[in-house]
């Protein structure tokens, strides 16, 4: 508690102004005991003392209360006012309570700063789509053409239905559209929240256009979720006990999003963009939440998760609610508790929907096609996502290089290290700059990775590719030749050098070689995969190698938005004027100035 707090005295009246915000559980300790925790937003508070107990279930069903009167929220003999206040002064400290009565929500600040930022955003006044406008498209965004068949193999299935239209004229993303740049300016009904749980007047509004569809289609959005979850527990029978795993309510979720997709992108007779029936459309958004909550357990070493840890849509229920999965930047969850409620009930536990009828949805017989395209992606996403985890180990070893000299700003080393920081400071968020998130992120993908060959159909074991094998380069494909190019390269470009400096030079050599050699082996397995896409959507394969410079865009579409990453090769192209070009084949470097 701050010294500063003021006293507060026993007849004065304090309020809980966001008690809806509230939530409770109690918890059972290592040592055995237990504990009851309030969670308040961001804020956790935690009674371990039984006889506090009381204090807190009746602290937070108080709207208003006499200061004094919190003396007898006590299960046994009244509590001493000494403790009370102290407690008291504590929560108003934390703004968990106040000395004003509650006042009517104000214009949320944040959202009249997010409506002024969408009145100047530089919007597409068209619409964009990628199927087949792939090449216009990307050369649009990133001033780089790429052929329909590599798409995959750059944006993750789970986004590119993001920026289509459905029948009613809404981006199937809404709001969270990406890339960015495809999203138009579109009239939408915003709201403020008042449903109980962590998004009780949160300052992020709700999107009440959504929540307007998703309840005039409900019933159908709820019958698509049985008819995708019959079909993927054919190919991943639950335990005997009908739980779920984690990983397989993620690949499930997966799942669900690839059906409109696999629609939109197909090359035989695809839905044309404009014309998505706003079912699939609003069965997308409401499950995308739950890949999201899925993806975020999984990759989190704090909470350890592995693919096989159970899941039930109760404890889904309680952890969206307690991190706060229900609130993001540009709005919060607008579906209220029982509607959320009966869709994880629908999803993990099959719960048949009251007075539906019967399935006869055009699309249900492309269910089982949208279940491998779902789970090809999860093996590119697994390639792609483990590669910048490789590609940040090189950035923290070539780091370590340069910091050990120092040189001119200037200089060929200075504008290394100078850029190589800068990038440092992009990765820190991602935290891939830890070997410790780095090693149970690879852990998780190789998981994911293997179990999504198994649901396959015509998955047959001898053929089964472990994901490592993707990033370890054959002793043939360690290329000294590229290795002593680079080296010369640098050399050249530095002239005269310690050897503190030469030593210091070698080593980022030999990190982008090796780097540059695991890149050349994930991109000969990312191309294996998108050809079987390919054949799936019926599609021609491009006749070209896919390459790294096909594969960095990825990076480029995710400028501005939390978690971008830098790509190491620009480093060298940007700073010493060295392009390099990688493929499966080979690795070619291309002085393209003097630098």
């Amino acid at each position: 508690m701050s010294e500063n707090a003021a006293s507060v005295d026993p007849h004065e009246m304090l309020y809980l102004p966001l008690r809806r915000r509230f939530m409770s559980e109690y918890v059972d300790t290592p040592e055995g005991t237990k504990e009851l925790r309030l969670f308040f937003g961001f804020k956790e508070i935690s009674f371990d003392e039984p006889e506090l107990f009381s204090f807190g279930e009746t602290l937070i069903k108080q709207e208003q209360f006499m200061a004094g009167s919190a003396t007898t929220w006590s299960s046994g003999e009244p509590l001493p006012w000494e403790r009370v206040k102290n407690m008291l002064e504590a929560l108003l400290n934390e703004e968990v309570l106040s000395r004003e009565p509650p006042k009517p929500p104000p214009e949320s600040e944040h959202h009249r700063k997010m409506l002024e930022a969408e009145a100047l955003r530089d919007a597409p006044t068209e619409p964009l789509w990628w199927n087949p406008d792939c090449p216009r498209v990307m050369e649009r965004l990133v001033g780089r053409p790429l052929e329909l068949g590599f798409l995959e193999s750059v944006l993750p299935v789970h986004r590119i239905a993001h920026p289509a239209f459905d029948a009613e004229g809404r981006h199937v993303g809404e709001s969270n559209v990406f890339p960015d740049a495809m999203r138009m300016k579109l009239q939408t009904e915003w709201r403020v929240c008042r449903y109980p749980g962590s998004r009780y007047l949160n300052e992020a509004l709700m999107n009440l256009t959504a929540l307007k569809a998703m309840t005039r289609y409900w019933k159908p959005i709820l019958q698509e979720v049985l008819e995708v979850r019959a079909e993927f527990l054919r190919r991943y029978p639950p335990p005997p006990d009908g739980s779920w795993r984690m990983g397989d309510l993620h690949a499930m979720a997966y799942s669900v999003l690839a059906l409109p997709t696999l629609m939109l992108m197909r090359a035989n007779a695809p839905v044309p963009n404009g014309a998505l029936d706003p079912v699939l459309s609003s069965l997308f958004r409401v499950t995308d939440g739950v890949r999201m909550v899925t993806a975020y357990l999984l990759f989190l070493p704090e909470m350890p998760m592995t693919y096989d840890t159970p899941m039930t849509a109760a404890e889904l229920f309680r952890v969206t609610e307690h991190d706060n999965h229900f609130i993001s930047n540009r709005g919060v969850c607008a579906g209220p508790q029982l509607m959320v409620e009966e869709f994880f009930g629908t999803l993990l536990d099959g719960k048949p929907v009251a007075n539906a009828p019967p399935p006869q949805a055009a699309w249900d017989a492309e269910i089982p096609a949208a279940v491998d395209y779902a789970l090809h992606g999860l093996k590119l996403y697994c390639l792609q996502f483990n590669l910048w985890s490789h590609m940040c180990r090189a950035y923290e070893l070539i780091r370590a290089a340069l910091l050990e000299v120092e040189d001119a700003p200037e200089s060929v080393l200075g504008r290394l290290r100078a850029r190589i920081e800068r990038d440092w400071q992009h990765i820190l968020p991602t935290r891939l700059n830890q070997s410790t998130q780095r090693d149970w992120a690879e852990a998780r993908y190789i998981e994911m990775f293997d179990q999504a060959q198994r649901g396959l159909r015509g998955f047959r074991e001898d053929a089964r590719m472990h994901l490592r094998d993707a990033f370890t380069p054959a002793r043939d494909e360690v290329d000294e030749n590229a290795r002593r190019q680079l080296q010369e390269l640098l050399r050249t470009r530095a002239g005269s050098l310690s050897e503190a400096r030469r030593h210091a030079l070698d080593a980022v050599a030999n990190t982008l070689a090796g780097y540059l050699a695991i890149e050349r082996s994930t991109l000969r397995a990312l191309e294996n995969v998108q050809r079987q896409v390919n054949a799936l959507l019926q599609r021609p394969h491009p006749a070209r190698k896919f390459s790294n410079t096909d594969l960095s865009l990825h990076h480029r579409l995710r400028v501005g938005t939390i978690g971008v990453l830098p790509y190491l090769p620009e480093v060298f192209r940007d700073e010493l004027g060295i392009a390099i070009e990688n493929t499966e084949d080979a690795t070619r470097f291309s002085p393209i100035s003097s630098a």
